[in-house]
């Protein structure tokens, strides 16, 4: 089942990547076209500031998920590091990540029926009325889900780890 896991998210994990380096590129462009256009031609557009904010959000939910899965994410580091026992240690990381599992499930919960309703209303940007403003919400539950299924490799690894301390 890890080994499963582990090929799952790795794939996860490259389209991830490759999305991340997307996001960010397009952000940087529209960000640079926006100082171009309101700077040197006088003429700022309407829409830049708006699009590379909601890309920025996507580079912001789909980044946590791949630092999840590098266990980069914010966490109780200090604390945990501060723990001399080795079992103990890893006791407490399993019920941190146990404690991120179960508010990224509320995360997905929650989150999904409230952007589904925005998307049947079609509430469209001020900016860009081509774009529908829960497909912007979607990016909460499809990165709180991409979370929940890579901490779960991750809650995994640990109780191994922490089946090998006991011994």
């Amino acid at each position: 089942m890890l080994k499963l896991l582990k090929f799952l998210n790795d794939k996860i994990t490259w389209i991830l990547n490759w999305l991340m380096i997307a996001l960010m590129s397009l952000m940087v462009a529209f960000i640079v076209a926006q100082v171009f256009f309101r700077y040197v031609l006088l003429k700022p557009l309407s829409w830049s500031e708006e699009l590379s904010g909601y890309l920025f959000s996507g580079v912001f939910f789909f980044g946590a998920v791949l630092l999840y899965r590098e266990s980069r994410h914010i966490n109780m580091s200090l604390l945990v590091e501060s723990i001399k026992n080795l079992f103990v240690r890893q006791l407490v990381t399993v019920i941190a990540h146990l404690f991120s599992f179960f508010f990224l499930a509320v995360m997905v919960w929650y989150s999904y029926p409230m952007a589904m309703q925005i998307l049947e209303f079609e509430v469209v940007s001020p900016s860009m009325e081509w774009l529908k403003i829960g497909y912007v919400f979607l990016i909460v539950p499809v990165a709180s889900f991409l979370s929940l299924f890579v901490l779960l490799e991750v809650i995994l690894d640990s109780l191994v780890k922490l089946k090998e301390s006991r011994s």
